[in-house]
């Protein structure tokens, strides 16, 4: 949205699974990693962690879409735009999320503080999304 001015879900920085027959929709996105793996293999440096906002940024002129981020990044947050073939990574819009500001579902998507409680809380969860995921994948439909 913020970016290309609309709403478009190929080039939407936060991929959404689904599992019909459950009922499930298991979002993937970045999670700003402390030391994000996708900025350590990038061979052009095009990725780096923003040290004031702590958001992972891609520099899309220096990314070649070489893909090796998508390949090693431990929640499948990060996708090749399908129009320029470049990493695309949530860089939570400058530290203004407007995904959490439009969306509609209450507490589907919400900005909190980053407090030591919240942090821990994050990385719970994102761990449980990336175990759910691998067992939709493994089972199936």
């Amino acid at each position: 949205m913020k970016h290309k001015g609309i709403i478009q879900r190929g080039s939407s920085r936060i991929k959404v699974y689904k599992d019909e027959a459950r009922a499930l929709a298991i979002p993937m996105l970045c999670e700003h990693c402390d030391n994000p793996p996708c900025a350590e293999v990038c061979p052009t440096k095009a990725i780096s962690k923003d040290p004031k906002l702590g958001a992972v940024l891609v520099n899309q002129d220096l990314c070649t879409g070489c893909g090796a981020c998508v390949e090693v990044c431990p929640y499948s947050g990060v996708r090749l735009d399908p129009e320029t073939g470049k990493a695309l990574i949530c860089d939570l819009c400058g530290g203004e999320p407007l995904c959490a500001k439009v969306c509609t579902v209450r507490e589907a998507i919400t900005w909190v503080e980053a407090t030591p409680s919240a942090l821990e809380r994050k990385r719970r969860l994102a761990e449980a999304r990336v175990e759910e995921f691998k067992r939709m994948m493994r089972e199936g439909p």
